[in-house]
């Protein structure tokens, strides 16, 4: 909407459930948002959604889930002049579940074109090839100026160590905070100069932040944190950043937490699966983890902590690749072309 919102030639409408929308930079778009009535999607979303596209008669609807997809389809159908852009794909999962794979079957029989933000999306997928492309993500750089100093970061959100580690990822069963925090504990008996930050939103019903509470215990140097909008300023205080995901249920596509590490010139430390080997290179600029024990791990990053010069050149390399392929202009260029394409 960023890059769009740019050019005189599109109206520009945003449909969400019943949310608030956490991005600053939205208010000052000239976007209206039409929120649904509800926080979670029923069957009356179905109904609700098709009196939103009636009133409004979009040329191109543009989703991003699953079910929001599903719930486009009903006004494509009714509707010869609209076409379907079918983003769903943001993850590459080991394994699909049966109603996953029955809706993405549906949801792609109806779609126009199908993105995926990586390839192994498309691979875990594998919607029809005549309409399935990959627009990696885009970041727009202007978040990235004029944030607050380092230090005054690090002395906002209790660092007061030499190093700081960061994970930024929601506390649910996709990701993997009890190995990083195990990490640390690892790193503890190696130095003393570091510390640990897992900063995520997470659900109270779930026990997923409540776990990292318990093994972080008893260190200082290990903080598991509720979620901020500071993301990108703590992010720039850190030294490493890492993203240990929960392969048995959850496959990364393009993850923005490591697009985001890597625009702020961090090495990333992440597994070695899905998406994220497509912008992370091993040992380039940081290390992909397979099996690794959290030992193993821990001696990793302490080697890396005490290279200055490598973590600095992996940093470079990671700043230039999100630079060079990972642009807001980029993807918002290619989403652009694939809209006229289907409008010519």
């Amino acid at each position: 909407m960023t890059y769009l919102n740019k050019s005189d030639k599109y109206a520009l409408f945003l449909v969400t459930k019943q949310a608030e929308v956490l991005f600053d930079n939205f208010y000052s778009l000239q976007v209206e948002w039409l929120p649904l009535s509800t926080s979670r999607l029923t069957i009356g979303s179905f109904s609700e959604f098709y009196q939103i596209v009636k009133k409004i008669s979009p040329d191109i609807i543009h989703t991003w889930g699953t079910k929001q997809t599903l719930i486009a389809v009903p006004p494509k159908l009714f509707s010869k002049k609209i076409k379907l852009v079918n983003s769903q794909i943001t993850s590459a999962p080991p394994n699909l579940s049966l109603t996953e794979k029955l809706l993405s079957q549906i949801n792609f029989l109806f779609s126009d074109s199908i993105l995926s933000n990586s390839f192994a999306g498309i691979e875990a997928y594998n919607p029809p090839k005549t309409k399935a492309e990959v627009i990696y993500n885009g970041l727009n750089a202007q978040r990235f100026k004029f944030l607050p100093e380092r230090q005054e970061m690090r002395k906002k959100f209790g660092i007061e160590t030499r190093f700081a580690v960061i994970m930024v990822a929601s506390y649910s069963q996709n990701k993997d905070y009890e190995r990083f925090f195990k990490v640390g504990w690892e790193l503890l008996k190696l130095r003393q100069d570091t510390t640990f930050l897992g900063i995520g939103y997470y659900d109270d019903s779930e026990p997923y932040f409540r776990n990292a509470l318990e093994i972080a215990a008893k260190s200082p140097n290990l903080k598991p944190l509720p979620g901020t909008f500071e993301v990108e300023a703590l992010v720039n205080a850190c030294d490493i950043g890492v993203l240990f995901s929960n392969n048995k249920v959850h496959g990364e596509g393009i993850s923005n937490a490591v697009i985001e590490y890597m625009a702020l010139g961090k090495p990333v430390i992440a597994n070695d699966a899905g998406g994220t080997r497509e912008v992370v290179h091993d040992q380039w600029n940081g290390f992909l983890i397979k099996e690794e024990s959290p030992e193993e791990v821990a001696l990793m990053i302490h080697n890396l902590l005490e290279n200055p010069t490598l973590m600095e050149e992996m940093g470079r390399r990671s700043e230039e690749r999100i630079a060079k392929d990972f642009s807001l202009d980029k993807m918002g260029a290619e989403f652009e072309k694939v809209y006229q394409k289907l409008l010519n």
